[in-house]
């Protein structure tokens, strides 16, 4: 019964893991908002999501689950990596102007998302 249990948690976090990598190829926005937000761009994205579709595909099997779920790890220990490489790059600047402007021209370079701009009311909206 442990067993069974196992195997069925190991195709759950596959199915999560195909789930995710093919928003990162189709480019969905919830999940390329932070890869143009830290830099990395629509290359770095499309590794990602191949290999979690891997990763995805290996885990569904309980024999290949291991190689799963290494090749998981690696895509997360490589964009947790990559975001603290990013929080100490930019943890001395003094102004976030400068990340915010990268981030809009990154995402529409990419033309992902387009930034929305919110505008200040001038007086009560009762």
């Amino acid at each position: 019964m442990k067993t069974i249990a196992l195997y069925g948690l190991q195709m759950l976090v596959g199915l999560v893991a195909l789930a995710a990598g093919y928003a990162k190829l189709t480019g969905m926005g919830f999940m390329a908002e932070p890869f143009a937000m830290i830099g990395l761009g629509k290359s770095f994205l499309m590794i990602a999501g191949t290999v979690e579709i891997l990763a995805g595909l290996c885990l569904l099997f309980p024999r290949s689950g291991v190689v799963g779920a290494l090749l998981l790890t690696t895509v997360m220990v490589g964009t947790m990596g990559a975001s603290l490489g990013h929080v100490i790059s930019h943890r001395n600047d003094a102004s976030q102007l400068t990340v915010s402007q990268t981030y809009r021209t990154a995402v529409q370079q990419d033309a992902i998302v387009k930034p929305v701009v919110f505008q200040r009311s001038q007086g009560w909206d009762i």
